[in-house]
């Protein structure tokens, strides 16, 4: 599991700010509308204390193909140029096992987060010839307690990252393309209630993540002349988030799904220094099951975080109005996790009475965003459009 997850793609993109929508073929088809709703293994990644609702044990194991297209016109008055990071594959294992009638317990391993572009074949003249590439793996063990009508989780979490920073704007910073790791702890405490046989609600809890990766954040700033009372951190926490989650059955085969989530960008180190704010994200699933197979689809809608600091005036290093800039900048080129509205789909079919395959597809049109970077001469502005689609397929064994 750990040889696998460590295959995670360091381009890798997401949808919901730096962090993957969804984990597992099912809660991706439902738009990660799934906080309430049972999933099998792969239900710790939307609560753990849905692993209450399992029977005996499973195992899911899936990957992910993400395509994404972003675009940027570099240095001011530059030409829009295609990044090339445009394919990553990410991997998720889960393993959940009942113990008795109140407990079970399960392990699982994904790939949850990463951004990236690579825009080294870009014209010298026009762009800095950037490359990014910040990717995370968690390992996930849960132990779930429920009784008839309710349930608990409780998630202890391993959380591994990488970030590499790479350019030439004239100096070549990184040019060997080195990259930092760190390691910490979090945990994810949930639950979810019954209401009657038909309705669930449910909620739970992320902790943040602390990080910090080198001196991969700073040393890039210094590159663009930052001095060292205004230039960046290195820490790059990822946040806390908190859910809310219903799910609707009706006639045993129709369910709907709904999810509210607040992802804290705001609070956490580093990402609060480069402007972002809070994310509030609204998800919502249909899926119809029935013997032997489901349908299903979602939508999945996410404000931009990445906040817009005022830049229009040219300032020297040093001045507020450069330290904008190089923020607008280093958010809109390095890290354009701008994307708002996904559509989703999937289905899955039963092999047997111990295998299925589970597959699913999302949708995210395109979106496009001009910083002010005045400061850097130009034309004072830098424009980045961000569009992505994704397919994920998961083999379930239940025994």
């Amino acid at each position: 599991m750990i040889t696998l997850g460590m295959a995670v793609s360091p381009l890798a993109f997401a949808t919901n700010g730096d962090e993957m929508m969804a984990v597992g073929s099912q809660s991706t088809a439902l738009g990660c509308s799934c906080g309430a709703h049972f999933m099998g293994a792969e239900s710790v990644w939307a609560n753990p204390a849905m692993l209450g609702k399992s029977k005996g044990s499973e195992f899911v194991g899936g990957v992910v193909s993400f395509t994404p297209k972003v675009n940027n016109t570099g240095m001011p008055g530059g030409a829009g140029t295609d990044s090339t990071a445009s394919t990553s594959y990410i991997p998720d294992l889960s393993y959940s096992s009942r113990m008795n009638d109140s407990m079970t317990y399960g392990v699982s391993l994904a790939g949850i987060a990463g951004m990236g572009v690579d825009y080294k074949s870009a014209n010298p003249l026009t762009h800095i010839q950037a490359k990014s590439a910040l990717s995370i793996m968690r390992i996930v063990m849960t132990m779930a307690y429920n009784k008839d009508n309710y349930g608990i989780g409780f998630s202890p979490i391993y959380q591994t990252g990488s970030l590499m920073l790479s350019y030439n704007n004239g100096t070549a910073y990184n040019p060997t393309e080195s990259k930092d790791s760190s390691n910490s702890f979090g945990f994810t405490l949930g639950g979810y209630y019954d209401v009657s046989p038909a309705l669930t609600v449910a909620g739970a809890y992320q902790s943040k993540f602390a990080a910090k990766y080198g001196t991969q954040i700073s040393g890039a700033g210094a590159g663009f002349a930052l001095p060292a009372a205004q230039n960046f951190g290195d820490d790059l926490d990822q946040p806390a988030q908190m859910k809310l989650g219903v799910a609707y059955t009706m006639a045993e085969s129709f369910t709907m799904t709904a999810d509210y989530k607040l992802i804290q960008w705001g609070s956490a180190a580093g990402y609060k220094d480069f402007a972002w704010k809070d994310q509030t994200v609204i998800a919502v699933g249909a899926k119809y099951a029935a013997n032997g197979y489901w349908l299903g689809m979602g939508y999945n809608h996410a404000n931009d975080p990445i906040g817009t600091l005022p830049a229009s005036t040219a300032g020297a290093p040093g001045s507020v109005a450069y330290k904008n800039a190089a923020v607008n900048f280093f958010n809109n080129m390095f890290f354009p996790a701008i994307v708002t509205n996904s559509y989703t789909l999937g289905g899955g079919v039963d092999f047997s009475k111990s295998v299925a395959l589970e597959a699913s597809a999302v949708i995210t049109p395109k979106v496009t965003k001009t910083v002010e970077v005045a400061s850097f001469g130009g034309s004072g502005t830098n424009t980045t459009t961000h569009s992505q689609q994704s397919y994920s397929v998961s083999l379930r064994y239940k025994f």
